[in-house]
């Protein structure tokens, strides 16, 4: 009976020992969980701080809407350039630059011709598209004629143009602003006022367009200074070959003929004058 007694005992005390354990670390997980913690003199929820440490390290670790795609602005590039042309038939080198030019879609800004003596060359100013300008000079490398010189540049305008992009953007809100307001204003000396800034700002907004077109058309448009000339026109003086030098003298020989000739022409009236007097001595000798 004894034995048996403290047989109960003794599962009575493992039970109770259990249940203190499973209890306790209930119990101190629950009372975590609903303690309050002092923050900056304020009493602030643990959950709460647990939500935003957890916020915080997710932010530590997602970079920012920067860093997932950063903004490169496209650069805009205004090329220009210089080449020289030496030629040995000029007319049939510019009839093949006209046609090349027209095939790439340019066009002359300016075109100068000049001669020396029996040779010609032309200064010329040429816009191309700037997409199509190195298969342009791709294709002048490649034909008949010698480049001689060759020289090209490129400037950078972007800041410039995203700032007189920026500039009109803003100005023309501002006149939308103002324009609104002339319809409230409810005296004259208002009305002038409002009117005085309008003008002001459409004088703005229309340097700004100006601007702004310019740089398009030289971004859209490349510039190619052209100079093209005959071969013989650049050599020195003493190096030209016999013929050469015998066709020349042929063709300064048949103009100084021709200048001459026309020179007579121009005394025709002493001729007649002298003619007259021969007519009148001959006539006075025969009496």
């Amino acid at each position: 009976m004894k034995g048996y007694c403290f047989s109960l005992f003794l599962v009575f005390s493992l039970l109770v020992g259990c249940n203190k354990v499973d209890v306790t670390q209930p119990g101190a997980a629950a009372v975590s969980e609903l303690n309050l913690v002092e923050l900056n003199d304020e009493v602030v929820p643990t959950a709460q701080l647990r939500m935003s440490a957890d916020a915080a390290a997710v932010g530590e670790q997602t970079p920012t809407a920067a860093q997932q795609s950063p903004v490169t602005a496209s650069k805009k590039i205004i090329r220009s350039g210089h080449i020289a042309i030496e030629s040995k038939t000029i007319k049939k080198s510019k009839q093949s630059l006209d046609a090349l030019l027209t095939r790439y879609d340019g066009y002359y800004e300016q075109e100068t011709l000049s001669s020396s003596g029996n040779y010609a060359n032309y200064s010329l100013v040429a816009r191309i598209p700037a997409e199509r300008l190195d298969q342009f000079l791709k294709d002048l490398e490649n034909g008949g004629d010698k480049l001689t010189e060759r020289s090209l540049r490129s400037e950078d305008v972007s800041l410039q143009y995203v700032d007189s992009e920026s500039r009109l953007k803003s100005k023309r809100a501002y006149l939308e602003r103002y324009q609104q307001l002339l319809g409230q204003a409810k005296n004259v000396k208002d009305v002038l006022e409002i009117q005085e800034q309008i003008r002001q700002l459409q004088e703005d907004i229309d340097s700004q367009e100006s601007i702004m077109r310019r740089l398009k058309d030289q971004l859209a448009f490349s510039s190619l200074s052209i100079q093209l000339f005959e071969y013989q026109a650049n050599l020195p003086i003493g190096s030209q070959s016999f013929w050469i030098q015998l066709k020349e003298a042929f063709t300064d020989g048949w103009a100084l003929l021709g200048d001459a000739a026309v020179f007579i022409l121009r005394l025709w009236p002493f001729f007649l004058v002298f003619f007259g007097c021969y007519l009148l001595w001959r006539r006075f000798k025969r009496k």
